[in-house]
């Protein structure tokens, strides 16, 4: 089994340390008291897992993990935090593309349980990369490289595709949940991974009634998508397919918001459409 490395980013030492003295027996741990610090350090290892204070002089956390997306995407990354603000959480989320966070005083099981998980983040990752000039990966394969369907189901659920009509042919995602070879969940999240987009449950999430008043019903049943966050003036909304330009021109010029985009299961999309947009008795019925 690989010792997985993870980078932890404080500029307390005594912080530092106590992060090191938990994680040490299971990792091959890199410290550093800076953000300049510490992409010097992925500039000469491959990182599972990178851990980074927000609050620290200079650099902030936040604006580490953001410059380690953009030249390590495959670190997972974690912002450890004094306070739980949802606007430094939602930035760490959008420019960050952070995996987790971690609020001080943190528990030692707790840290433990997000480094972990975030290793099998990393070698799923790892495993479904694209080389440099490759094609984007297909959802079937990216569900054989996350152990969630043999090839065997794969090449079952095709055969089905292929035998159906053109003008009748369902997505393969369908398929495979027809055939109980996947949840709808693990389907999203594997599409997630081939758009480049973050995913998010919406069965976890609960939406603020002012954040989804910011959308007009009818757009969000135009379009399939529930707004679930507000950051500023940045708008966070749930699709499960990716958004036109022009939607996402229609739904900023509606809104007076800029507009982030995260992937959700139809289901939970359709279901939360449902809970913050029940449809309205139709004119002629009103009238009767």
């Amino acid at each position: 089994m690989d010792t997985y490395n993870i980078l932890l980013v404080d500029d307390e030492v005594n912080s530092l340390s106590a992060l090191k003295r938990t994680l040490r027996r299971e990792y091959s741990i890199f410290t550093a008291t800076s953000g300049e610090d510490a992409l010097a350090i992925m500039e000469q290892n491959d990182i599972a897992v990178t851990i980074a204070d927000h609050l620290m002089p200079g650099m902030t956390g936040v604006e580490f993990l953001e410059k380690a997306w953009q030249k390590y995407p495959e670190t997972v990354r974690v912002l450890l935090t004094g306070y739980e603000s949802q606007e430094v959480l939602m930035e760490a989320i959008n420019t960050g593309h952070i995996y987790s966070y971690i609020t001080k005083p943190w528990e030692p099981e707790e840290l433990i349980s997000i480094v972990r998980e975030g290793t099998e983040v990393y070698e799923r990752t790892r495993a479904s990369r694209m080389i440099p000039g490759e094609k984007k990966k297909k959802i079937g394969q990216i569900l054989i490289d996350y152990g969630m369907i043999s090839e065997t189901q794969l090449e079952t659920a095709l055969e089905l595709q292929k035998a159906e009509k053109e003008d009748e042919r369902r997505k393969l995602g369908e398929i495979l949940i027809d055939l109980g070879y996947a949840d709808e969940e693990s389907i999203f999240l594997c599409y997630s991974l081939q758009l480049g987009m973050p995913y998010v449950s919406l069965s976890q999430l609960s939406i603020k009634r002012e954040v989804a008043e910011l959308l007009p019903s009818e757009l969000a049943y135009k379009h399939i998508i529930v707004p679930i966050d507000k950051v500023g003036r940045v708008i966070v909304v749930a699709t499960s397919e990716p958004l036109t330009d022009a939607a996402v021109s229609e739904i900023e010029g509606e809104t007076g918001h800029k507009v982030m985009a995260v992937c959700s299961s139809l289901r939970n999309i359709e279901a939360a459409l449902e809970e913050y947009y029940p449809k309205q008795e139709s004119v002629e019925e009103e009238l009767e």
